[in-house]
């Protein structure tokens, strides 16, 4: 039975990548990315490799709750798609130039890989049809510099304090962006594991994925320019001799297998580094706050 996937974050890296390898093994998959023109140029690509893809664009800001709304309308109100058996939460962004605000007014990194993906998810969970599967892209840099080749700690704080740009401790430096950056990967694990247990029962798997370090990716947006084209210029390198380098037609496909695979039919509220099971941090497992963060984001989504 021919199934639909939602990508976030799928017009370029690990999102198209993913998007491709569910594609060529025959689902509808739903490209959902903030710009529909770069969209669609992705679902060219996809359609090149593979000419008999099943490929839908989506216009979906993960920066604006209002386009996230108007997003998960669209989808629900078109009824001529095969049923929604799976969600993948890739997009992200790692601001390295200040402190910057969403359209909502919170603090952009927290509001882009978090809020919007906790909205989203919110708004669709009650349609994705069963068995479903929901897969949040977390990093292994949730865990600090010890095991993340250097790159700093998340510093969590009451969620409120997160969202508010105003309330950041971190100030404007490049190190700053960073920490936010970690910080926010360590919200999609406590949103992983909470959402996990609250579906216990329903038939819908819930896990986090740690793609590696994935130089040839457009994460790096927001760097210097000149830092950029360094990074993407050592990038064949470092995959072959850093540790926890990937592809990322490597991590695409693991990805896509955790979305998709009978091999993890069952398993939920499980961290996977590519294709194995880890333990994630001590501090991502307090159920506690975890508990927290969804409180609090229900408050910093509702309507207003």
């Amino acid at each position: 039975m021919t199934t639909s996937i939602i990508v976030t974050g799928a017009s370029a890296g690990l999102g198209e990548i993913t998007a491709g390898e569910l594609a060529a093994a025959g689902h509808h998959v739903i490209l959902a990315c903030r710009s529909p023109e770069r969209g669609e140029a992705t679902a060219e690509r996809i359609r090149a490799r593979t000419p008999d893809a099943r490929l839908e664009v989506l216009e979906l800001d993960l920066a604006s709750l209002e386009s996230v709304r108007t997003a998960a309308g669209k989808l629900l109100a078109d009824t001529g798609r095969p049923p929604l058996h799976g969600l993948v939460c890739n997009a992200g962004i790692q601001v390295v130039n200040g402190v910057q605000q969403s359209a909502d007014g919170y603090e952009l990194t927290f509001a882009t890989n978090h809020l919007g993906h906790f909205l989203l998810i919110r708004l669709l969970v009650d349609h994705i049809a069963t068995p479903g599967r929901i897969v949040l892209v977390s990093s292994e840099v949730h865990q600090g510099p010890h095991k993340s080749m250097g790159f700093p700690a998340p510093r969590w704080q009451h969620p409120k304090a997160l969202a508010d740009p105003a309330q950041t401790e971190l100030g404007d430096s490049p190190k700053a962006g960073r920490v936010r950056y970690a910080t926010s990967k360590l919200a999609n694990l406590y949103l992983t594991y909470e959402l996990a247990r609250r579906l216990d029962g329903r038939d819908i798997t819930v896990n986090a994925f740690d793609p590696g370090l994935m130089p040839q990716t457009g994460l790096d947006r927001d760097w210097p320019k000149w830092t950029q084209r360094s990074y993407h210029a050592m990038a064949p390198v470092l995959v072959r001799i850093l540790p926890g380098a990937r592809s990322v037609a490597r991590s695409g496909g693991d990805l896509a297998w955790l979305a998709t695979s009978p091999d993890v039919a069952g398993v939920t509220g499980t961290y996977f580094s590519g294709r194995r099971q880890r333990a994630s941090s001590p501090q991502s497992q307090d159920a506690s706050l975890a508990a927290q963060l969804w409180e609090i984001s229900e408050e910093l989504v509702a309507e207003r």
